[in-house]
């Protein structure tokens, strides 16, 4: 008798620790820090110090925008800081002492979105056009005005998930910080298609036709799946160099929110990308100002491997309160925590706000499936 109290002694314990990490006790409590935050010290220490009267632990800092960098690159052109030489190094300096992780924010195939063409003649914008993703009706998506561009839901020149190429390029950005930086890890965004009228540039229909024999028009289901296979190539090739380049480095990615609209609309496989163990977590975006929306989205991303999702929500549409509903909901069906966009746009208040709701304790990532099974694109 008294070992079968003991036993479901064990088991209480158990069953509470774990509603306890489910509720937030352990997760993640991130911001997304964008590019135009990190153009002098001064900039950034505010910004950081926000951060730590928050209570967070760990921060994505954007330091490739516009396929240029905020850091010191022998391989993009340096963006525009002319505050001090390398915002990244500034930031990983300052943060760590804070008890704040530094995950470097890529944008990956989306390379340019002003109105103005890029200076640098070394810009992959110049330098490969003919990298670039395309209409179904031919038109690049790089000769698309701003105007024109949100006409057809493209945030601008976007490079084409489907060159070998193009997977080098982004895998060999992703090295080089994970190199030369103390950084926890790689966080990819824009690791999408546009949308589904993209991806037929002439070299990409001729890829198709080299891998099927078909046209899109012939087999409409075997083009959805050759487009995702695409971009799961381009996070298995970045995970497969990441682990031979530093094994400590984990890799996330920021990504629609509906993981059913994702695979379909953008070719963005996630759900199956965390059962694959190609990404160690997932921050969904889940940007939604709908308090109703907001609950269907908590429990549509955390429908599986809820531990690996970092659930994402927006405080520049709403209140950090409104924001927080949803947020509550994913945590407590077992999300490993929370990534707020952004820390630029964080109201007077907020701080303290997300500090009483968010959760407490360290960020949790566990051990990715990546060290122990090989890399297959199914």
């Amino acid at each position: 008798m008294l070992l079968l109290n003991k036993s479901r002694l064990l088991f209480l314990f158990v069953m509470f620790s774990t509603v306890g990490l489910a509720s937030g006790e352990a997760n993640c409590r991130y911001f997304w820090v964008v590019r135009d935050g990190l153009s002098s010290p001064e900039e950034i220490d505010e910004l950081l110090a926000g951060a730590q009267a928050a209570g967070a632990n760990g921060l994505m800092v954007q330091v490739v925008g516009r396929g240029e960098a905020y850091y010191t690159s022998d391989l993009l052109p340096p963006a525009d800081f002319s505050g001090f030489e390398d915002p990244l190094q500034y930031v990983i300096q300052k943060a760590g002492p804070m008890g704040m992780e530094v995950h470097a924010w890529i944008n990956a195939y989306l390379v340019w979105s002003a109105p103005w063409e890029p200076e640098s003649q070394g810009h992959v914008y110049h330098a490969h056009p003919e990298w670039f993703t395309a209409h179904s009706n031919g038109r690049s998506s790089r000769s698309y005005t701003q105007e024109q561009a949100e006409a057809a839901g493209l945030v601008g020149a976007t490079l084409s998930p489907a060159f070998p190429e193009v997977r080098e390029y982004i895998t060999d950005i992703a090295v080089e910080l994970a190199e030369n930086y103390n950084i926890e890890g790689v966080h990819l965004d824009y690791i999408r298609y546009p949308n589904s009228s993209f991806g037929y540039s002439p070299g990409e229909l001729e890829l198709f036709y080299l891998a099927t024999g078909l046209s899109p028009e012939e087999d409409p289901e075997q083009w959805g799946i050759w487009r995702q296979r695409q971009v799961t190539e381009t996070v298995a090739t970045i995970r497969a160099s990441l682990r031979s380049a530093d094994p400590g480095v984990i890799l996330s990615c920021a990504v629609m929110a509906n993981p059913y609209s994702a695979a379909s609309e953008f070719s963005c496989d996630w759900q199956n990308w965390l059962t694959m163990g190609l990404v160690d977590f997932v921050c969904p975006m889940a940007y939604t100002s709908d308090p109703e929306r907001a609950l269907e989205l908590a429990a549509t991303t955390t429908s599986a491997h809820p531990e690996k999702v970092v659930y994402g929500i927006g405080v520049w549409n709403q209140t950090v309160s409104n924001a927080l509903a949803g947020a509550r909901e994913a945590l407590s069906l077992g999300a490993g925590g929370i990534c707020v966009f952004s820390l630029n746009s964080l109201p007077a208040g907020g701080g303290q706000t997300l500090r009483r709701g968010w959760g407490t304790g360290p960020p949790e990532h566990g051990t990715s499936p990546a060290y122990f099974n090989r890399v297959r694109i199914p």
